[in-house]
């Protein structure tokens, strides 16, 4: 079952990720305490994602189906460097709503856990939407953390992850910002 697994979620991904129609990222000012920067994403799927996030931190290049920005990470090798090379701190994660149930994906988050997760359930609202806001902790230096919000717009399973607890504040800002807006294909 193992290797069968992985190959559907490989061709899921693959399927997803084909849905990303444009992307565009703009500077403006926002609150004095930093200057944040506004991503819009236009997805095939019919509807455009936007969201803005501190300049002090990097776009990644879509990854299965994620929009990630997170710190520069370093290389001793100038060539090595890619745009995908950031610590993922921040994703919005996009998956059909058909594929994975909520419960399914907080419990394969678990797994990457070792030893008593605390978890802890309450809502949030994102745009207009009701959202489920789960947080694991746990002992464990590796994967100490995670906050992951779920919502459901237009077919589409929203994850949106924190990786970083000390970032908690600017997160919430993070997901005040985010908008989904539906529009007609030519």
């Amino acid at each position: 079952m193992g290797i069968k697994y992985f190959i559907i979620v490989l061709v899921v991904l693959v399927f997803l990720s084909c849905l990303r129609n444009q992307t565009k990222t703009v500077e403006n000012a926002e609150d004095g305490r930093s200057q944040w920067i506004t991503h819009h994403d236009t997805i095939d799927a019919g509807f455009i994602l936007t969201f803005k996030y501190p300049n002090d931190l990097v776009f990644a290049d879509i990854i299965d189906n994620c929009r990630c920005v997170g710190k520069r990470t370093k290389h001793y090798d100038v060539n090595e460097a890619a745009e995908n090379d950031n610590t993922r701190q921040w994703c919005i994660c996009l998956q059909d709503t058909a594929d994975y149930s909520i419960n399914y994906l907080i419990s394969s988050w678990k797994t990457t856990f070792n030893g008593e997760v605390v978890e802890k359930r309450d809502t949030v609202t994102i745009g207009n939407l009701k959202a489920l806001r789960v947080t694991l902790k746990s002992k464990e230096p590796r994967a100490s953390y995670r906050q992951l919000i779920y919502l459901k717009k237009y077919s589409t399973l929203f994850e949106v992850m924190n990786v970083d607890e000390s970032t908690s504040e600017d997160f919430e800002m993070f997901c005040e910002s985010i908008n989904i807006e539906g529009y007609k294909k030519p």
